[in-house]
């Protein structure tokens, strides 16, 4: 029984760091238009988004991907350039140059 409740007391606690960790990551989120996405120096994507909220947040700013996901977010960006749709993005924050996460609207 002793065993039970330590399982249960450690998966809620795993549960409650999980949960915050994910929150933190991408605290902002923006629909944006993709001005132009490539490659750039030291093997890093490169995406220049402008914000579609009036007023604009941003407009043409650069933002990288992070290495772990830099194939997936280019394809997103190359895509929605493509097809002409926006995409959204979370960040960090404003001040952060890099995206955390990345989905084409439809």
């Amino acid at each position: 029984m002793r065993a039970k409740k330590v399982f249960l007391t450690m998966a809620v606690v795993f549960t409650m760091v999980a949960i915050f960790a994910v929150s933190t990551h991408a605290g902002v989120w923006y629909t944006c238009t993709v001005e132009k996405a490539g490659t750039g120096a030291g093997n890093h994507v490169c995406i220049w988004l402008s914000d579609t909220n009036d007023p604009p947040a941003f407009t043409n700013r650069f933002f990288t991907a992070p290495d772990g996901r830099k194939k997936e977010m280019l394809a997103i960006a190359l895509t929605a350039m493509t097809t002409g749709k926006q995409v959204e993005v979370g960040l960090v924050n404003l001040d952060s140059f890099v995206i955390m996460n990345m989905w084409l609207l439809p």
